[in-house]
């Protein structure tokens, strides 16, 4: 992962409300915004500009099936994620 990216990702998850979206999110397959709505009560607004958020970062890959649009974490982003943050573990273990 090139830091530009890890760097986009980190500001993504700083927010205590994308942080809540991404938990929600993670606990299913998918999840629709429909639900994501009523577990996290905020306008649709800022929820679009939450996911935006997320979305641009690479966390959560979205579908559209007729009016519904669909949510899901991105594995593969999470597992880079994983792999970076496995390489402090060493370091902080040393210190």
């Amino acid at each position: 992962m090139d830091i530009k990216s890890l760097v986009k990702l980190a500001k993504a998850l700083s927010d205590p409300t994308r942080l809540r979206l991404v938990q929600q999110i993670a606990q299913g397959n998918t999840m629709g915004c429909t639900e994501l709505y009523a577990c996290v009560p905020i306008s649709q607004p800022s929820m679009s500009q939450h996911l935006k958020s997320l979305s641009d970062a690479g966390l959560i890959e979205s579908h559209k099936e007729g009016r519904n649009m669909y949510l899901r974490i991105n594995p593969d982003k999470l597992r880079e994620l994983e792999d970076f943050l496995q390489l402090l573990k060493p370091v902080a273990a040393a210190q």
